[in-house]
């Protein structure tokens, strides 16, 4: 049986730029790993003095990202919330899954650390490394310089994110420096958010809409953009949260694919950000991860029958994004938005952003306004894509705003996350999940600082819950 912890890494085209790199970008952040001053001085002198290993250093991070197996970029933020939401169960029982199935979280839970918190502040120490690098650097052009800044600033911003998503108040660590790393206390979740929209106000005056590389598999500005519309939208800054998913949306740039089965292809019409995979033998992770390993297996990963029921009639996305396989005489589904489960050959790339979400946000942010119009015309153009007729002129506000939690609910469904945050920063997380999960508790909606980081941080407090 394949399972998220059997992702091995392979070489890439990126992957051997890290050779440069062994006392920085190998290294994780300052709670994990302390590196002396005098080898960060060292590498900054020579990594960062020409475009070329400037360049490198950074686009080796997405490398890494996607290299290995043990980190939230290759699926563990699509599985870990899947399983505590309501999109996925885990068919046999686990010692891993279960605790996130059942949100039974304990503090010492291995997952949580080596998955999601410790690779997030090892991106988070690469990028802030990066940035230290570049801004000492006198060898490496200003264009570069102001791309290559930009670009550390989406990824940190990204990381930060989703471990405020998670874990709420968080360590915010913008140096290197371990002396104060390591005894940093947790920042309120709304200071992490802010700090999180002024990187990619930033990020957005240094990056250029046009992409770096052919393909959207670097940052650009609309892909700051489109992190900070989600962002806005977290923070209840609703005139901003439209404001930067409209400037996205009317870029030009890209464009709803209507054959639902090419959605996440890569180069596809409507990605604003992908990541190349680099797993041996495989195309983007989700694909390995969710679809059975032959006809005969069962897979790792099935979608329960609430959240099959909450496909409307006719939905395409349904047909298209969801497939299911009958073992033994029972009948599995399970996330068919990826179609390719290994293969040398790379057709799909890892989605990090696409379009369709922006209308979602879009729509949520002119709800929250009461243009309850505008909102239902976003909600439409995702609605008829899918197959579905438009939604009834003029909805009051609550029905409007019901609409786009169900729109989100089915678009985004195996993707990132997605359901999971929007229940809580929506605060519908106890009366969805209570009634869906007999063993649900309020506490539960916030995953526990790991022990181990306790431990090594007296200054860090657990969330209510865990002991």
């Amino acid at each position: 049986m394949y399972d998220i912890k059997i992702f091995s890494s392979r070489l890439s085209m990126f992957t051997g730029i890290f050779a440069i790199l062994p006392g920085l970008l190998f290294s994780s952040c300052k709670k994990f790993v302390t590196i002396p001053p005098p080898q960060d001085q060292v590498v900054s002198a020579t990594v960062f003095n020409d475009d070329n290993t400037a360049t490198a250093a950074v686009v080796g991070i997405y490398s890494q990202m996607m290299a290995n197996g043990s980190n939230l970029m290759t699926g563990a933020l699509t599985v870990y919330p899947g399983l505590s939401a309501d999109e996925i169960h885990n068919v046999k029982s686990s010692g891993i899954y279960d605790p996130f199935a059942g949100n039974s979280l304990l503090n010492t839970n291995a997952t949580v650390l080596s998955y999601l918190w410790k690779p997030s502040y090892t991106f988070i120490y690469q990028a802030n490394a990066c940035l230290e690098g570049l801004t000492a650097s006198t060898g490496v052009s200003a264009a570069v310089k102001k791309q290559l800044t930009g670009e550390c600033l989406f990824v940190r911003a990204w990381c930060y994110f989703y471990l405020t998503g998670l874990f709420g108040d968080v360590p915010l660590e913008t140096t290197t420096n371990y002396l104060t790393n390591e005894v940093e206390p947790r920042s309120s979740a709304a200071k992490v958010l802010q700090q999180i929209i002024s990187d990619l106000d930033s990020a957005q005056t240094l990056l250029v809409p046009a992409y770096p590389v052919t393909g959207p598999i670097r940052p650009n500005k609309w892909a700051a953009a489109a992190l900070q519309a989600r962002a806005y939208l977290y923070q209840k800054s609703w005139p901003a949260a439209e404001a930067a998913a409209t400037a996205v949306i009317n870029s030009g740039m890209y464009s709803l694919v209507r054959d639902l089965n090419a959605v996440f292809l890569g180069n596809s019409p409507e990605a604003i950000l992908q990541l190349i995979p680099v797993a041996f033998g495989a195309n983007a992770p989700d694909g390995q991860i969710f679809i059975p390993a032959s006809t005969t297996a069962i897979p790792v990963y099935s979608i329960p029958d609430y959240t099959l029921a909450a496909f409307e009639t006719g939905d395409q996305r349904k047909n298209a994004w969801i497939k299911s396989t009958t073992v033994g005489g029972n009948t599995y589904y399970y996330p068919y938005k990826y179609k390719i489960r290994s293969g040398f050959t790379v057709t799909e790339y890892n989605m990090v952003e696409r379009l369709a979400e922006l209308y979602l946000i879009r729509a949520e942010a002119r709800a929250q306004q009461n243009n309850t119009a505008g909102a239902t015309a976003d909600l439409d153009t995702i609605r008829v894509r899918a197959g579905l007729l438009p939604l009834p002129s003029a909805p009051d506000q609550a029905a409007c705003l019901l609409a786009v939690e169900q729109e989100r609910r089915i678009e985004l469904f195996a993707e990132w996350g997605h359901r999971w945050l929007d229940l809580r920063r929506t605060g519908r997380i106890d009366a969805v999940l209570g009634a869906e999960k007999s063993d649900w508790a309020p506490t539960d909606a916030l995953y526990p600082i790991p022990f181990n980081e306790i431990q090594k941080n007296v200054f860090l407090t657990q969330n209510p819950g865990y002991k």
